[in-house]
């Protein structure tokens, strides 16, 4: 995921960098290839309309911070991802899934969860995290040392 991210943009002072924006734009972009891949691999939905009902927006201060990531789709989704609907509650998941233990698969209801959403969010916020950790890290360094070649510490 790095590589994708990491493009080779020039910053004004001339080095490879992104700013805030362009690295959670890039982010969320893969974000939802990677939820619309898991989508598909759990055979969710016949139709797709849930994998390409995903949007995205980034919010952003005037100074380019990032502010949030906002995400929307099919709410349904949600539904999906907990195993719940058509008369099922989030409760009955459990038991749901005992009774086709005990009875067979055939019988008791059917639905169990399918998890499209939250683990790979989870995965895909964690891998943010470290890249702004990265960048802020590498702007940390370019700051010092170009204290330090200006003398301006002393």
């Amino acid at each position: 995921m790095d590589n994708v991210i990491a493009s080779n943009l020039p910053n004004s002072s001339g080095s490879l960098a992104m700013d805030e924006k362009q690295i959670a734009d890039a982010w969320a972009k893969i974000t939802i290839k990677r939820w619309q891949k898991k989508i598909q691999g759990l055979r969710i939905g016949e139709s797709g309309e849930l994998a390409r009902s995903f949007l995205y927006d980034v919010v952003a201060s005037a100074q380019g911070d990032v502010l949030k990531i906002d995400f929307a789709f099919k709410y349904y989704g949600r539904f999906v991802d907990m195993g719940v609907g058509k008369g099922v509650k989030v409760g009955q998941v459990k038991e749901n899934q005992d009774s086709r233990k005990f009875e067979g698969k055939m019988l008791g209801n059917r639905r169990r969860p399918k998890k499209w959403y939250s683990k790979t969010f989870a995965a895909e916020a964690m891998k943010l995290g470290e890249i702004m950790a990265k960048e802020f890290g590498r702007r940390g360094a370019v700051v010092i040392s170009e204290n330090i070649n200006d003398h301006s510490i002393r």
